[in-house]
């Protein structure tokens, strides 16, 4: 009997179904596994980060990147109860040192992310007309800051506060929200009047805020983004990978720069009104810079 046209076209679309199948079980069989890094943020360098992942996993297609976000001490706490993770970046310094003296990070990993500098954002058309630190103490406003007890930038805020002698006579005018980025949509919605928060919080709402940069004496002393591998890690290698590749992106990769992000200390200028010279940096900042 001859075979029909149907039972042609049939055996043919499963000769196809057959090779096809075995094309794939042999692609995936002979591609590496993926890995996944879970990588711990604070807001104050999540959009860089979401960028940089992005670029990254195009550049490496076998690696996945989980971010999750969160003020820095929320993010050490979570850290500690799961005992689960592969990176770890703070907004300052003093965490990152605190992670270390706990164990939790390779020391070796440390490096220096970025640098920022606090500043006064306000709503874009400044409705409470503020110029300076002044006009805190003398008008009725609502001023925005984040969590001093688990947001390193709400600490340097009151630290801020606390040097220039006006913190109780503003205290009661601060409203406290759980982190920068809270705070940041805050100002940008016009709920306050004026925030303390590291400059680079501009960048996000450039159509909705303004800056008001401050006299450099003003300023306490200031801080680092720091970034390091957990001892958590099941990959330490890809993780110290990403982390290197992070450190190289903010320095050398235009889009930091382009949104406020500095990565090395010589283009501060380019960046913000400040001399290298007039800006007093915690040493921890500067052990880890190369």
């Amino acid at each position: 009997m001859k075979p029909t046209s149907k039972t042609i076209v049939l055996s043919m679309i499963l000769l196809l179904l057959v090779v096809s199948s075995w094309i794939i079980y042999t692609y995936y069989s002979q591609s590496p596994a993926q890995v996944v890094l879970l990588v711990y943020t604070p807001p104050v360098v999540q959009p860089l980060l979401n960028n940089a992942s992005r670029e990254y996993m195009q550049l490496h297609p076998n690696v996945r990147i989980e971010i999750i976000g969160g003020a820095t001490g929320t993010l050490l706490n979570k850290i500690l109860l799961t005992g689960e993770g592969d990176v770890f970046v703070t907004a300052d310094h003093e965490y990152m040192l605190n992670a270390s003296r706990m164990g939790l990070v390779v020391n070796e990993s440390i490096k220096v992310l970025s640098y920022v500098v606090l500043a006064l954002i306000i709503p874009k058309d400044n409705p409470a007309n503020i110029t300076s630190l002044d006009d805190l103490v003398s008008k009725d406003v609502k001023i925005g800051i984040a969590n001093p007890s688990v947001a390193p930038f709400g600490r340097m805020a009151v630290e801020l506060l606390v040097k220039n002698g006006i913190y109780d006579k503003v205290k009661d005018k601060l409203v406290i929200y759980g982190d920068v980025g809270q705070t940041a949509r805050q100002v940008a919605l016009g709920l306050v009047d004026v925030a303390i928060l590291p400059h680079v919080a501009h960048y996000w709402y450039l159509n909705d805020t303004s800056i008001i940069w401050l006299n450099p004496a003003q300023l306490p002393l200031m801080s680092c983004q720091m970034i390091a591998v957990l001892n958590t890690t099941k990959n330490y290698q890809a993780a110290l990978e990403f982390v290197e590749f992070l450190v190289e992106y903010v320095r050398f990769n235009p889009y930091p720069l382009e949104n406020g992000y500095v990565g090395d200390l010589d283009k501060i200028s380019s960046i913000t009104p400040y001399r290298l010279e007039e800006l007093l940096f915690n040493n921890a900042c500067m052990g880890y810079v190369k």
